[in-house]
């Protein structure tokens, strides 16, 4: 068994992070790019209603929250086998307030949630009924696997620490699941709710994770340099591929395919999110991220990765000494 020292004296630290996460910051990127888009997309592809599947998420993880308080640990396995889960007392003005959605739309989607049978209520008692498998993240934990898999692989590479295969990291988060999902789910839905607030919808966020995505893709092939650290990361070249007159960004109708939302929305969506200068759009009508220093959004947008990437590194410090442990 190891003793307290050595546990301590083993631990992974966010300098070391940093550096694995800037060792080469356009493929990193990618994969986080990446496992936030399919987690939009699973998230969408479940009720069509992102506020009804944050609402659901939130009530799951407050689940987890509890049996980490009380040290109690359920596989994954175990865990989707079971026909209905308890959580503790929540009321409409938590959601309200964790969410950042408003009292009548936390009262609407608790309703269909529990007309559905996702959810019983009664008063403040909150019980999840299945099928709340229809969440199940059997992709969602294969993609922050990779992600997970690419860090020990730097890691190995710059500090000489053991290394996982994507597999092992598999596994691993499904043994300990309410443990390690729990922390995932507090990342995810902190990413989510501040995204929300600047989008002005999870809808809108999900058009911008697209072109975000796509941008991402079109960096690796096209952009030589690596960082020294996030904060030097020149923002707008980060997010445009090169030369500028060779941009390519997405149209409506591959917007639709990829995210499975009706064009019609997509377009009114885009409509939106060009007037705010979050994005742009190219003679072809083609969308990417608007990266004009001047805007007011530009700075916004700077400031939210920014934030994001610092959330992001303590996290991946934490899981991998959870799974190191």
């Amino acid at each position: 068994m190891k003793n307290n020292k050595s546990i301590i004296s083993n631990q992974i630290s966010a300098d070391q992070i940093n550096q694995c996460c800037n060792d080469d910051l356009k493929h990193f990127m990618g994969h986080f790019f990446q496992l936030e888009f399919n987690w939009l997309r699973n998230a969408y592809t479940t009720f069509k209603d992102f506020e009804k599947y944050i609402i659901l998420i939130y009530l799951i993880n407050m689940t987890l929250k509890t049996y980490n308080k009380h040290f109690y640990n359920i596989s994954f396995d175990d865990f989707y086998k079971s026909n209905s889960i308890e959580i503790e007392k929540i009321s409409v003005m938590e959601l309200v307030k964790k969410l950042f959605i408003t009292k009548e739309t936390a009262r609407r989607k608790l309703n269909e949630l529990s007309k559905t049978q996702i959810i019983s209520r009664n008063r403040k008692k909150i019980v999840l009924l299945n099928p709340f498998k229809f969440q199940k993240p059997e992709g969602n934990i294969k993609e922050l696997a990779k992600l997970l898999k690419y860090i020990s692989m730097k890691l190995k590479k710059n500090y000489g620490l053991d290394d996982y295969e994507e597999e092992e990291f598999i596994k691993l988060i499904k043994k300990n699941y309410t443990h390690y999902w729990h922390h995932f789910l507090n990342f995810q839905l902190d990413f989510i709710v501040r995204r929300r607030k600047e989008f002005g919808s999870i809808d809108n966020l999900y058009i911008v994770g697209a072109c975000t995505l796509n941008q991402s893709f079109n960096i690796k092939n096209t952009i030589e340099e690596n960082y020294n650290s996030v904060d030097e990361i020149n923002f707008a070249e980060f997010f445009t591929s090169h030369p500028h007159n060779k941009l390519r960004g997405l149209n409506p109708t591959t917007i639709s395919d990829l995210t499975g939302m009706p064009r019609a929305s997509v377009i009114r969506k885009l409509k939106i999110l060009t007037e705010k200068k979050i994005l742009m759009n190219n003679k072809k009508n083609l969308f990417s991220l608007a990266t004009n220093k001047k805007n007011p959004s530009f700075k916004k947008m700077k400031k939210l990765f920014l934030d994001n990437q610092a959330a992001l590194r303590i996290f991946l410090k934490d899981m991998m000494n959870f799974i190191r442990a």
